[in-house]
């Protein structure tokens, strides 16, 4: 850990580079987006995930050791610190999704909720009650409509006024995040 505070942190920007040009990651689809997605869901989660086992998920099993690897590392560690602040701060309620737009403006927010229901996935013992009380439909469904958005869009195709709720579903991402949050905080069976 000594050495990677040593190294200053990749822009994001440039750390979406950095993962695009490393062929294991970008094959996993990591992105700075699904990386925030990736980072919500490990703040608001049912127990606290250890450094070292979410920073595998995302780089692989062998953590990076060049320069930019280390400034890569770094940058997802403060970009988690940020999230966890976002959340807390206000008690979230400023609190947005990093989601990608395209140059019209276009809100493409699919690699963001990938991210967040990758750590659900990744998981699934410690988000199992939040299933099983059927919770989940309640507060993740702007997300998983997100995450499936092709099997969500087919489910639409003959519903106009369904197809344009889907179309906004990222609205309510910042709120679904805050109601996993509560649900866990109110749930949780030991303190983090």
């Amino acid at each position: 850990m000594s050495r990677r505070a040593r190294i200053p942190a990749l822009p994001l920007d440039d750390l979406d580079a950095w993962l695009a040009a490393q062929p294991d990651i970008a094959r996993r689809n990591w992105r700075v987006t699904s990386i925030d997605g990736f980072a919500a869901a490990i703040a608001v989660g049912p127990d606290r995930v250890p450094m070292e086992d979410w920073l595998r998920v995302i780089f692989g099993p062998s953590l990076p050791e060049t320069p930019m690897g280390l400034g890569a590392i770094s940058a997802v560690i403060g970009h988690m610190n940020a999230v966890r602040q976002g959340l807390r701060l206000d008690g979230g309620q400023r609190w947005r999704p990093l989601y990608l737009r395209e140059e019209d403006g276009t809100v493409i927010a699919q690699p963001w909720a990938a991210g967040f229901m990758f750590a659900v996935k990744r998981w699934p013992a410690a988000w199992r009650p939040i299933f099983e009380t059927g919770h989940h439909v309640t507060f993740m469904l702007p997300i998983i409509a997100l995450e499936a958005e092709e099997e969500a869009e087919r489910l639409t195709a003959a519903n106009p006024e369904a197809r344009a709720h889907l179309a906004r579903a990222y609205h309510h991402v910042p709120e679904a995040v805050l109601a996993i949050r509560d649900y866990w905080h109110a749930h949780r069976t030991h303190p983090t």
